[in-house]
């Protein structure tokens, strides 16, 4: 079983940086917006949880 705060390595798609977060998988899957740590652009990140606690973690630009 995984741990329920997971950190995940992503890619800033505004400045391309690349910038950890960490992510609460008890959540379940879910979409929240935070500011990238570099450039303080919104970026709208999408964390996927799979049955098996498996995490999965997108970044996209915030329109």
């Amino acid at each position: 079983m995984e741990p329920l705060l997971n950190e995940h390595v992503v890619t800033c798609p505004y400045c391309w940086q690349r910038i950890s977060l960490v992510v609460d998988a008890s959540a379940g899957s879910h979409r929240y917006v935070e500011d990238c740590e570099v450039c303080c652009r919104p970026m709208l990140v999408t964390c996927t949880v799979s049955e098996t606690q498996q995490v999965e973690v997108a970044v996209d630009r915030e329109v």
